[in-house]
C-alpha cells in the first residue's frame, strides 16, 4: 500500500511540472527538484491539516533517500509524529536515543542528505531549548492515541526525560576527537528515574528495559550519588580532599638526648607558624617555630651572647587518616634545620615526625558540590625533631709556668631530640 501511495505521488508530482513542460519544452524536472517539492507539499500539508497528503509525501521521501532524498532521522521521527503515526515515530525516536544509552548498539545507518529549508526549520519549531515541558506535551500527545500500545507510550515517556539529562557531548584531547556519555542536567533526574523503574517493572521483557536497567539507571545513580550525599550533608564530599591554610599558635616543649649535657634548656616566649597545601589526602606543609632556649653549661664550646631563642625551619608531607565534619587526624614527616641560637655551630638538619589534630570550630556551608567553604580551625600538634648537635674548632694556648702547649679544641657530636606541643588557630580554604 505504502509502495502504491509511493508511486501515485511521485506520478503528481511529475505532473505538477507537466503543464509547464507543454508549454516552454523545459527539461525534464531533475530528481532533487522533486524531492524539494516533495519538501515543500509535506510542509503545507501539514500546516493545512492535511496528514494524508502529508504521509504521501514523506512516503516518497523516504523511498528515495537512497537517492539523495533530503530528510534526516530526527526530521523522519519529526514529521512520522506531526501525521499522528506515532509508532513508527516512536520506533524511530526510540533507535536514535539507543545510541545514546547503549554501548552495545552500533546501528549500521547509511548517511543521510539534509536540506536547510522551510520545511526543517517548520518540524524543529518550539523545540529549542528543550525542556520538561516541551517534553510532557510531546507525551501528552500520543496519550489519547488509540493506536499506540501503553508500552509505546510509556516507553517514549523514559526516553523524551532521558533525553533531559543524558547526552553524547564531543570531547577533544591532543587532536583526538571522541564522544562522551555525560549527566549534564540534573534537575530532571528523579523524574527521569521514576519512569525507567516504572517502565523496567511493566515491561520487563523489553530490549529497553533490559538497557535500562543494566545501564543507564546504574550510570544515573553512580553520578547522582554524590548529589544526594551532598544534599544530606553538604560537607561530606570534601573528606579527604584539600585545601590551603594558614596556621598560627604558641606551643610547649622541651629537650632530650647527648646534647643536654652541653645546653640548659627552658622555655622562651615560643611561636609557631604553618602554611598547608593539601591535594586528596596528601599535605604539604612549610613550618617555622622557636622557643626553646639552649644556652651552653660549662666551658666546652662557644658561647655566644644575646642569641635568643632556637629556631626551626622545616617541610613535612601530612597524610589524612581521618577526616569527619569536625575532626580531621594527620600523621607527617619531614626534614628541617634546627639552629642552636646561643652556639656558633652549624645548622643542625632534623628529622620531623609527628600529628596534627586539627578541629574545625566553624566552616561555612557550600552553596554547590565542589564549592568552596571557609574555615577556622584549631590544630593540636605533636612533633619530635631527631637530630646531632656538632661543633669542632681547633684552638690552644702555651702555658709558659706548665711550659707546655695546652690544647683548647671543641668536637661535639651530640644526638639531641625536641618535643614540642602546639596550639594554633588557622584560616583555612577547604
Amino acid at each position: 500500500m505504502v509502495k502504491i501511495a509511493t508511486f501515485l505521488f511521485a506520478a503528481f508530482l511529475l505532473l505538477g511540472f507537466s503543464v509547464p513542460l507543454a508549454q516552454d519544452s523545459s527539461p525534464k524536472p531533475s530528481k532533487k527538484e522533486l524531492f524539494l517539492r516533495a519538501r515543500d507539499v509535506l510542509k503545507t500539508s501539514l500546516e493545512s491539516g492535511d496528514t494524508a497528503r502529508a504521509g504521501q509525501a514523506l512516503d516518497y521521501l523516504k523511498t528515495n533517500v537512497e537517492e539523495g532524498a533530503p530528510l534526516t532521522r530526527f526530521e523522519e521521527y519529526l514529521a512520522e509524529m506531526e501525521t499522528g503515526r506515532y509508532e513508527r515515530g516512536i520506533e524511530l525516536y526510540a533507535d536514535m536515543r539507543r545510541v545514546i544509552l547503549d554501548s552495545a548498539f552500533k546501528p549500521n545507518w547509511q548517511s543521510r542528505a539534509s536540506e536547510d529549508d522551510p520545511l526543517s526549520r517548520y518540524l524543529y519549531r518550539n523545540l529549542s531549548p528543550f525542556d520538561s515541558t516541551k517534553a510532557d506535551s510531546l507525551h501528552a500527545r500520543v496519550v489519547p492515541s488509540e493506536s499506540v500500545s501503553d508500552e509505546y507510550k510509556d516507553l517514549y515517556r523514559t526516553l523524551l526525560y532521558s533525553e533531559l539529562i543524558i547526552n553524547k557531548v564531543p570531547v577533544s584531547v591532543y587532536g583526538v576527537s571522541f564522544t562522551v556519555t555525560t549527566l549534564y542536567d540534573t534537575t530532571n533526574v528523579e523524574h527521569f528515574l521514576t519512569c525507567a523503574r516504572d517502565f523496567v517493572g511493566k515491561y520487563p521483557q523489553s530490549t529497553y528495559s533490559r538497557i535500562l536497567k543494566e545501564q543507564t539507571i546504574p550510570f544515573v545513580e553512580k553520578i547522582m550519588q554524590p548529589y544526594r550525599d551532598f544534599y544530606r550533608d553538604p560537607f561530606k564530599h570534601k573528606y579527604y580532599t584539600g585545601g590551603l591554610g594558614v596556621f598560627a599558635g604558641k606551643w610547649l616543649g622541651f629537650m632530650t638526648g647527648d646534647a643536654t649535657d652541653y645546653f640548659h634548656s627552658e622555655m622562651g616566649s615560643s611561636f609557631i607558624g604553618e602554611i598547608s597545601l593539601q591535594f586528596g589526602r596528601i599535605s604539604l606543609n612549610g613550618l617555622l617555630s622557636y622557643g626553646l632556649i639552649n644556652k651552653p653549661v660549662g666551658e666546652s664550646h662557644v658561647y655566644v651572647a644575646g642569641g635568643g631563642e632556637d629556631e626551626t625551619v622545616g617541610l613535612t608531607l601530612g597524610y589524612t587518616v581521618f577526616d569527619s565534619r569536625w575532626l580531621k587526624a594527620e600523621p607527617f614527616a619531614g626534614v628541617g634545620n634546627y639552629n642552636f641560637m646561643w652556639s656558633d655551630a652549624d645548622l643542625s638538619t632534623v628529622l620531623m615526625l609527628g600529628v596534627n589534630a586539627d578541629v574545625r570550630l566553624f566552616a561555612t556551608k557550600p552553596k554547590r558540590l565542589g564549592g568552596i567553604s571557609f574555615a577556622i580551625i584549631a590544630r593540636f600538634k605533636y612533633m619530635m625533631q631527631f637530630g646531632y648537635f656538632t661543633e669542632s674548632s681547633s684552638s690552644g694556648y702555651y702555658d709558659y709556668d706548665l711550659e707546655e702547649y695546652v690544647d683548647t679544641s671543641i668536637d661535639i657530636d651530640a644526638s639531641f631530640m625536641t618535643h614540642q606541643f602546639s596550639l594554633s588557630l588557622g584560616l583555612y580554604l577547604w
